[in-house]
């Protein structure tokens, strides 16, 4: 009997996660109207880490400030453990090192210019969502080449 309970229980919580996984929108859909991304801001997650639940609604606040804009988020879940599927969006978007680097690893995003490569800032739960657009805005600038002012992007990861 108590075996059967704990399968009830283990079934009901898979449906729950698939259910929360199933309604959270796809990276596909958050790419900007702008076209190509000059800044991918790649988010690496899991429904069980308490970083995770600090930092995404302060990104998902900070987000349409970029709205037409050329920044890409996708989000990396590691809720089921890494998988073929986020090996595959990781090669789609040119984050396979970056992808190997972290797998695994939650509660952060990394803003990396499309073009080169290069990490140009991570944001933590730490960052409020005013320092996040900032943080967003001043990475875009570097990847897209549009502030003279801004510091080189550095090395590629």
């Amino acid at each position: 009997m108590k075996n059967r309970f704990s399968l009830v229980v283990a079934v009901v919580i898979a449906i729950a996660a698939a259910a929360f996984l199933a309604a959270r929108r796809p990276a596909s859909a958050m790419q900007d109207a702008a076209g190509e991304p000059q800044l991918i801001a790649a988010t690496f997650r899991s429904a069980w880490c308490s970083a995770c639940k600090i930092l995404e609604p302060k990104l998902a606040r900070a987000m349409p400030e970029f709205a037409g804009q050329p920044v890409e988020f996708v989000e990396f879940d590691f809720t089921f453990g890494p998988n073929e599927d986020l090996a595959a969006l990781a090669a789609a978007h040119g984050l396979t090192r970056l992808y190997e680097a972290n797998k695994g690893a939650t509660g952060f995003t990394v803003l990396v210019d499309a073009d080169t490569g290069a990490i140009v800032d991570t944001l933590t739960m730490n960052f409020s969502t005013k320092d996040m657009e900032k943080a967003i805005g001043d990475a875009l600038a570097i990847a897209s080449h549009t502030d003279e002012r801004a510091a080189p992007a550095p090395a590629s990861f």
